[in-house]
């Protein structure tokens, strides 16, 4: 996924980062790579199932 960097410059003063041309040029990259990973986990297909996150500590039982 590659932005133009009119459309970076875009989010990013809607942001409110003021971010100049060069730190947009070198933000860019680190934008367009993260940008595939989400890509990549957007397309992932689920199904039906009902996902759920559990946390079991390895704690002794008392």
């Amino acid at each position: 996924m590659d932005i133009p960097i009119d459309q970076l410059q875009q989010m990013a003063d809607r942001a409110g980062l003021g971010l100049n041309r060069q730190e947009l040029e070198e933000l860019k990259p680190i934008y367009d790579l993260y940008a595939a990973y989400a890509a990549q986990l957007h397309d992932i297909d689920f199904g039906a199932e009902e996902m759920v996150v559990e946390f079991h500590p390895d704690w002794p039982e008392a």
